[in-house]
């Protein structure tokens, strides 16, 4: 597998780089895997150390789809990254997080995350709350619609690998 640069850019912290897998690509599309190395929490659900993250990325999208499964292989959920400025380039993809995630755990429960991130930055001026409102509009979409975007994801991974990593997302 080919290394491939993520760059996270953000409105209210530092950037974030991750060193990811390429596992496929098409014209303006990739999926890349990562294996985190810290245990952590998205909403209530625990993702240790060693969860494996495919990362569905398109240009121009308004989000970034992760999937989570654990060590044995089961999935513990998916997460919808709000973004703008979604570029696919030849070793790297770029975007800027807009804060706002929509988490869907493993029951199909899905939830807005990080609204008061979103507010305060409102409050310090980064962004307006025109801006604000539209990104909440697209956490309500995807929310309503997570089932399709991720049966779109998983269209784009079967035109790219078929069979041979199945097992990892199933």
């Amino acid at each position: 597998m080919t290394d491939f640069r993520e760059l996270k850019r953000h409105l209210n912290k530092p950037d974030e780089i991750y060193v990811c897998d390429l596992l496929c690509r098409g014209t303006d599309w990739v999926i890349l895997r990562y294996v985190s190395k810290r245990d952590w929490t998205v909403s209530k659900t625990h993702l240790p150390s060693g969860t494996t993250t495919l990362a569905f990325y398109r240009a121009q999208a308004n989000f970034v789809l992760w999937r989570f499964v654990d060590l044995q292989g089961q999935l513990k959920g998916h997460l919808f990254h709000i973004c703008s400025e979604l570029e696919v380039r030849t070793d790297e993809v770029s975007y800027l997080d807009l804060l706002l995630d929509v988490w869907v755990d493993v029951q199909g429960n899905a939830e807005i995350l990080d609204e008061e991130e979103l507010h305060a930055c409102v409050v310090s001026g980064k962004m307006s709350k025109k801006q604000a409102n539209a990104i909440t509009g697209i956490g309500l979409n995807i929310k309503a619609n997570w089932t399709k975007l991720v049966g779109e994801w998983t269209h784009y991974y079967d035109l790219g690998l078929g069979p041979s990593i199945q097992g990892i997302i199933d």
